[in-house]
Parts: C-alpha cells; structure tokens; sequence
C-alpha cells in the first residue's frame, strides 16, 4: 500500500477515528486503526465493538491496500510534525512494515498487521432513514443527554429514546428523577418502532461534521448509522423496552408560577451554597407573588435564604423541594428570558418550560421530600 496525504486532513481524520478505540481493550486488535486504500480513496476505521467509526478521504494513490496499525503510536507521530512547512506526508506499507515519510531524510516506521483480524463495521442499509441539519441534531441532544442514567441496573435509561409520532422527531432521556424532553418537526420521515441510542455515537456524530452540515440517520432493527461529509458513526441500539415516559408527564396542574430565568438562576445559585453537600435540596415557598427560597444545611450549621417575585396561579401558600443543582442545570438549557413551572403537590412530578411559541422543549423534576 502505497498514498501520499496532506497531514492537517490526515491529522483530522486520525484525530476523529481515536474516539472508537477504547481505554483499555481486552481484543488487542480493537487498539489499532484499520487502514485501507483503493484508488484515490483511503478508508480509516476504528471500532470497540459497540461503536465504530469510518471516515473515507481523497489520498493521492499509487498501490492498493490495506493494513492494521497502533491507533495512538500513528496519531502521535502526525500530532508531532509540528514543523509548518511539513504539507504533505506519504505512507508505504511493505510486509505490514508501515513507513511514514514527510522529507527526504525524516521518517518513521510502525509495525502493522493483516487487516483480517480486524472486525468488519455493519453496513446499515436496511430500516428507516431520514435526514437532519446538524443544529437539528444539536438542539435535541441538549435539552436530553443531561438526564441519561449512570445506574448499572437500569440499562435501559443509559440513552436517549427517539421516536416519531404525529410529524414531529422526539427525543427523551430520564434517570428517574428528572427528564428531558424535545422534538423538532420533521417532512417525510418515518421510524418504525421507537429506539434507545448511546450518547456517545451522538455526541460524536456531532463532533465530526460542519455547522451546515446535513446528517443522514440510518436506524436498523440492532444498529443506528450517523452520516455526513465522508464520516459514518456505526453504534450498536440500547435494548428496551424503554419507559412509557409520556405517563409520567403531568398534564393538569393545581399552580403555576412565572419567573425570570436569570434572576432565579442566580438566586438559587447563592442559595444553593448553603445547602446539604449531599441532598444539595432547596425550599420554595409560594405565596402570592413571592417565592422565597431557602437552604440549610444542618450538619455544619449554615443556612440562607433569598426572595423573587413571581406571576402566580394557585390558592394558599406552597412549599416544596428541589435538589438545587438539578433547577440550576435545567434553567441553563431554557434559553427564554421567563421560565414556567408547573405543579401540583409537594411530592409529585413538577415541569418547567421556557416561554415562548418555539421553544420546542420540556423539563421534568421530581421533588425532594421536606422535612420540617
């Protein structure tokens, strides 16, 4: 095998393949990159078995082939040509010996291996397929991938649900204790059942295309396939089922208040320091156009307290909890200058919306019990 290559689009390339290697492989294969040349076209592929990335390239080609090489020993290398006048790079590969040249006497050499031990990524052709704008896919991803759960026992919850029901494109992620929820209308577009996918082939399709750039999604019954500008993300599905989330969205509400979203993000902020490391739960008590918002921490003895006004809609004063980082997260994604929270009693489901006709996007808190 035989190419020359300009090194800032090899560098690109290897630099977005190296999220697929994984930190510590028990196959010693998975630590390599899969290389592959036809004609003027070079393949570089990456894969830990559960997520695979492919990303395709114009080389200057002289000889076909294909060979495995150490993922971080041939990243580091082209990170290392620093020199500026150091444009262009040819890669040979003679008896899986990969050579990398960038002058006539600068030059190194890596032992490679045959490229058929190395796992073959799916092809996802089969399924549903539609398209998005990167900022489509952006948008969906923040107001969810916040709520994805960590817990070993709930594998289910440790992705982001998509569906499509009534024209629109909907995504939620909940670790059952809050929620995030979003949807964008979509044309033409149609997926079969509702699927669970791994933050990660987002957060990486995301990563490697332009602002402009159109994705093309690709969903199979076991795989989801991310599309864009000569990169594939191949990520295996979560197995469901998923939870029937809309049942624990509240629809009626006894109160509702209005607030601003920068005045109480910075009130709770300075309330917030005074609370329980653990709990990390502040107090809201409604009355009227007034919340008063309160934390204590009885362990080390500190406690503060702030006030807001409010538009409110409800009868009596109202108290309930809230873990104060969980508010603080959630108001940092309502890009609205007001936001509404919507609720009922001190232990049930509570929702909070940003105002505004476009804002395409809903929070859900489950309350901390207070203790009086």
């Amino acid at each position: 095998m035989k190419f020359q290559i300009e090194k800032t689009k090899f560098l690109a390339a290897l630099n977005m393949v190296i999220g697929a290697v994984p930190n510590k492989a028990t196959i010693q294969v998975l630590n390599n990159f899969s290389l592959r040349l036809e004609g003027n076209s070079l393949e570089v592929c990456a894969t830990d078995l559960d997520l695979g990335i492919r990303v395709r390239l114009d080389v200057q080609g002289e000889i076909d082939g294909a060979v495995v090489v150490n993922a971080h020993k041939l990243l580091d290398l082209v990170k290392s040509l620093i020199d500026p006048k150091i444009e262009t790079i040819a890669v040979e590969v003679v008896d899986y010996l990969v050579t990398i040249r960038w002058s006539e006497r600068g030059k190194a050499s890596i032992t490679g291996f045959d490229v058929s031990d190395f796992p073959v990524l799916p092809e996802v052709d089969d399924g549903s397929s539609f398209q998005l704008g990167k900022s489509e896919l952006e948008f969906l991803a923040s107001k969810t991938l916040f709520a994805i759960s960590t817990d070993p026992t709930r594998l289910s919850l440790h992705g982001a649900f998509i569906e499509i029901k009534d024209g629109k494109l909907i995504m939620v992620a909940t670790d059952g204790h809050r929620l995030g929820k979003s949807f964008i209308d979509v044309e033409d577009a149609a997926l079969d059942k509702g699927v669970i996918i791994p933050p990660k082939a987002m957060q990486y399709a995301l990563k490697s295309v332009s602002p402009e750039a159109a994705i093309e999604v690709r969903i199979s019954d076991t795989y989801i396939l991310f599309a864009s500008e000569g990169v594939q993300i191949i990520s295996k599905l979560i197995e469901g089922p998923y939870p029937k989330y809309d049942a624990v969205i509240p629809t009626n509400f006894q109160r509702t208040i209005q607030v601003n979203r920068t005045d109480l993000y910075n009130k709770i902020t300075t309330v917030l320091s005074m609370a329980n490391i653990r709990t990390r739960m502040i107090r809201l008590q409604i009355d009227g156009n007034q919340m008063e918002l309160s934390a204590n921490d009885p362990n080390v003895g500190g406690d503060s307290t702030e006030a807001i006004s409010i538009m409110h809609e409800g009868e009596g004063v109202f108290c309930i909890g809230f873990n104060g980082q969980y508010l603080l997260e959630v108001l940092k994604l309502c890009q609205s200058d007001d936001v509404v929270l919507k609720m009922n009693g001190p232990v049930a489901a509570s929702i909070i919306e940003p105002v505004g006709s476009d804002m395409n996007s809903m929070f859900l808190l489950m309350p901390l019990r207070l203790v009086e």
